[in-house]
């Protein structure tokens, strides 16, 4: 189907203009040229990735999940200008909306995505912004790309922060204009929901932790974020509590000097941790996921199975029929599931050109790495991680996606969209390390 159209074309510089003026206004805050600089090369990034993307899926790929949100967004819109009653399905879960889809469309080609909770989620959201966007798919992901981009800001000024201002431009470099992040993150997807949204969520901890600063609105705007991302991807939310908890413990150990207290305070820290995954259901999440990650698969093999066939080099995903899911399987397999999702494809995988500037990126992040452990001769690499609280929470958490991405996507076009919530923790952290090691020879 033709979702993009002239129309789209005709509003998409009037929109572009728009929020151009919103981000050139904020840029005259930072009294840094060079910050200013960087405030505005991410934002054209941004917009420039979220209308590549859509011309990708309309013209190249013919298909997508952005389009099947957008579908869904339409349907919802329908109904409520058919019946103002109808506007109670915005507030309606998975269910009732997949059995009101089929009591009035039935459409079995995309019917399973309304089944899904968090892809509904996002038809909500893409739903609410047609309103302001004349319901044009190009200009609804302006409207996300445009949100991915001020998280994003977000979580670089607290790592240039944290960094001291040290090395911003490869920090900006990283983490602004890594070509994935904005890529993959700017379009209408839940990855431009969730990156943008826990780059704002880490900038309100952070500000209210480390600089105390605190007020009404950030608090209330901090619930409302992690009660976006929990509805489109609640493993996210795990993940970040994972991480924070693993700080915690570690503090528990280098404050409690009696071994009786340690001992309780880790049990009962553990006791917490554990009755949080639980009312979490973080195995119903994970398995959530999984089903998804299947859905996802299913429906491109329906457009490109027959491509496939006919063109070996159409094929981009990883082998799953030696995989073992017994727990011995699934532990022995977990480094390998982390090395696939942060170092693959590699370059003679590629076979499409975009697997290619994936394949790129996966090796330079792999090379920078290794470079850096043979600068520290390893055991240096992981001192300075487990001496910096903010780099071993990277670490963590980027492991922490790995492995669950690495576990549940067999897909690289999946997986490029999916692990790029964990690309800006870990190119901070190796920044950061990179740092350390320049201050040593400085010192030296």
């Amino acid at each position: 189907m033709q979702y993009i159209t002239v129309f789209d074309y005709l509003l998409l510089p009037i929109y572009l203009f728009l929020f151009y003026t919103i981000v050139k206004r904020k840029s005259l805050k930072y009294e840094d040229d060079e910050i200013r600089k960087y405030f505005l090369i991410a934002f054209g990034l941004r917009m420039f990735g979220s209308v590549a993307y859509s011309m990708l899926v309309q013209y190249y790929y013919g298909y997508g999940d952005s389009f099947t949100f957008f579908y869904g967004s339409n349907f919802l819109t329908d109904q409520i200008a058919k019946n103002i009653g109808n506007v109670q399905y915005m507030f309606a879960n998975a269910d009732e909306i997949f059995k009101f889809f089929n009591a009035e469309v039935g459409d079995v080609n995309v019917a399973g995505y309304f089944g899904i909770g968090s892809s509904v989620f996002v038809m909500k959201i893409s739903a609410v912004i047609s309103y302001f966007s004349f319901n044009k798919f190009l200009i609804v992901s302006l409207f996300f790309g445009f949100f991915s981009f001020a998280g994003q800001w977000r979580l670089f000024l607290v790592f240039n922060d944290i960094n001291k201002g040290i090395n911003r431009k490869l920090l900006a470099y990283a983490v602004l204009f890594t070509p994935s992040i904005w890529f993959w993150g700017s379009g209408l997807m839940k990855d431009s929901v969730c990156i943008g949204g826990i780059g704002f969520i880490i900038s309100i901890l952070y500000n209210a932790i480390v600089k105390k600063k605190i007020s009404l609105f950030n608090i209330v705007f901090l619930v409302f974020l992690v009660f976006l991302i929990y509805n489109i991807k609640s493993y996210i939310i795990l993940v970040f509590l994972l991480g924070l908890a693993a700080i915690f413990l570690t503090k528990l150990f280098t404050f409690f000097k009696n071994i009786l207290l340690r001992s309780f305070f880790i049990l009962t820290f553990f006791s917490i941790c554990a009755f949080t995954l639980i009312s979490f259901n973080a195995g119903d999440q994970l398995e959530q996921l999984i089903e998804e990650s299947q859905l996802e698969i299913q429906n491109y093999q329906k457009n490109y199975e027959a491509v496939n066939a006919e063109d070996e080099r159409s094929m981009a995903g990883i082998a799953v029929k030696d995989i073992d899911l017994s727990l011995k399987g699934m532990i022995l397999r977990c480094p390998v599931a982390i090395g696939n999702c942060l170092y693959r494809p590699f370059l003679w995988e590629s076979r499409k050109i975009i697997i290619l500037f994936t394949a790129l990126e996966s090796t330079l992040m792999l090379l920078c790495t290794l470079f850096l452990m043979f600068k520290t001769r390893v055991v240096g690499f992981f001192k300075i991680i487990f001496t910096n609280e903010y780099v071993m929470f990277s670490l963590i958490i980027s492991l922490a996606f790995a492995l669950i991405i690495g576990f549940t996507t067999f897909n690289y076009g999946a997986m490029i969209r999916y692990k790029i919530i964990l690309m800006p923790f870990y190119y901070f952290m190796l920044v950061n390390i990179y740092n350390s090691i320049s201050a040593k020879k400085t010192i030296q």
